[in-house]
């Protein structure tokens, strides 16, 4: 397997990881639902900013896999 391939299988494997963690997240999101708790709130608050951290990495990885 030659350099690039190997680089290319990375990004590959990284993207198909971030995938399923935004997809883990958006699952935990559509549980919390309407926070009726303090510990909700905060727990929404962080699954959003972790989805959209997730979301800006696997869009970097999808442009320069292309």
């Amino acid at each position: 397997m030659s350099g690039q391939e190997s680089s290319r299988l990375r990004v590959n494997l990284n993207t198909i990881s971030l995938e399923a963690d935004v997809a883990y997240f958006g699952a935990r999101l559509e549980l919390v639902g309407e926070p009726q708790t303090r510990y909700q709130a905060a727990q929404l608050k962080v699954y959003k900013a972790l989805e959209a951290a997730l979301c800006d990495n696997l869009k970097r990885l999808k442009k320069k896999d292309a």
